[in-house]
């Protein structure tokens, strides 16, 4: 069982969203959270390691690459999410909606 990954900081929030969800286990979230992101569009989970997940997300129209990154941190019952653009200074919300996307469909 690996151990969490601790997901860093945004550094440019412009293009970066970060957020900590109270959850009560990791099963059912992790396994919808997967659920949900392996039926989204142009989402590709590239790695998935115990309480740790990695998913790259291409955008439509210029296909920029964004980094989708959960964790949970089992001590505090806290889930790390976090998304970012690779290229660009502004994403037009497009992280902070995916963000919030994922959440309304897991709460």
């Amino acid at each position: 069982f690996a151990s969490h990954i601790e997901l860093s900081e945004c550094v440019e929030i412009a293009h970066c969203v970060r957020e900590e969800w109270k959850v009560t286990s990791i099963e059912e979230p992790f396994k919808n959270i997967k659920e949900i992101i392996e039926k989204s569009p142009r989402s590709v989970i590239v790695e998935l390691d115990g309480d740790y997940l990695h998913a790259e997300v291409t955008s439509r129209w210029m296909k920029y690459v964004d980094d989708l990154e959960v964790s949970f941190v089992p001590e505090s019952k806290i889930l790390l999410v976090r998304s970012e653009s690779r290229i660009g200074e502004s994403d037009l919300g497009v992280n902070q909606k995916r963000v919030d996307l994922l959440k309304s469909k897991l709460f």
